[in-house]
């Protein structure tokens, strides 16, 4: 049975990989936003939202191999992404096609280059994904933001759209077992041990980063994020 839902899931990518050529860009962020919502159903994952985005740089925390599913689920856009997500089987193509900003982490200059990027985005017209850890979190925790988003909030006067979302099953987390595993080991466990999980997302209120106060935004939101993970995101044993 795994199997066969494994087989489903690449055929979903192969799907939407083979559509790129077919839409504009904004009908296939639609495409992916409708998509997603049906694997999450198929999969038993529930997504419970409160509040509506606003126009903004769209920041969010990064626990899981699930999390691309949950936020194109919420509203389909562009990322800031480590460049070797590119070369990933089916996943580069599609995610070049809803504007994916590569980086090289260990790169000064790829770095300074997105930033460049960002300082010159116009987020209100083009929704773009950052997760501000740059990186992915344990689950029930929150790494300390880098500060290229809200630099780029200063210099452009775009606002910060936060999303925190929660999940209530820890075995989500890629490194559950104590190993980190790679995306295509997550996903292959995540149909062989039947994870279900409930996702419970919160848009906060938008956040105006005024001259100099980057760092001042950025803790004020780490604060309020860790709020929520540290009330939903908890051992299954409490």
């Amino acid at each position: 049975m795994w199997l066969f839902e494994l087989l489903y899931f690449v055929y979903f990518f192969v799907r939407l990989r083979l559509e790129t050529s077919l839409y504009t860009k904004e009908e296939y962020k639609k495409l992916i936003t409708i998509r997603a919502r049906k694997l999450s159903k198929r999969y038993n994952m529930k997504i419970y939202v409160h509040g509506k985005p606003q126009p903004g740089f769209l920041a969010a925390n990064h626990t899981s191999y699930l999390d691309p599913v949950v936020v194109l689920a919420l509203k389909a856009g562009g990322a800031v992404s480590k460049i070797e997500v590119r070369d990933y089987l089916l996943f580069g193509a599609i995610a070049e096609k809803v504007g994916m900003l590569w980086v090289k982490r260990e790169n000064r200059k790829s770095r300074t280059g997105v930033i460049n990027q960002l300082n010159q985005w116009n987020a209100a017209k083009d929704p773009l994904w950052i997760f501000p850890e740059g990186t992915t979190s344990s689950y029930g925790d929150l790494d300390p933001f880098k500060m290229g988003v809200f630099k780029a909030a200063e210099n452009t006067g775009h606002m910060i759209q936060p999303l925190v979302f929660c999940y209530d099953n820890p075995l989500v987390d890629w490194g559950s077992t104590g190993k980190e595993k790679d995306l295509f080991r997550s996903i292959i466990d995540f149909y062989k041990d039947n994870i279900r999980t409930n996702v419970y997302c919160f848009w906060l209120e938008p956040m105006k980063v005024e001259a100099g106060q980057a760092k001042v935004v950025a803790e004020k939101l780490h604060k309020k994020m860790l709020i929520y993970i540290n009330h939903f995101e908890r051992p299954r044993d409490e």
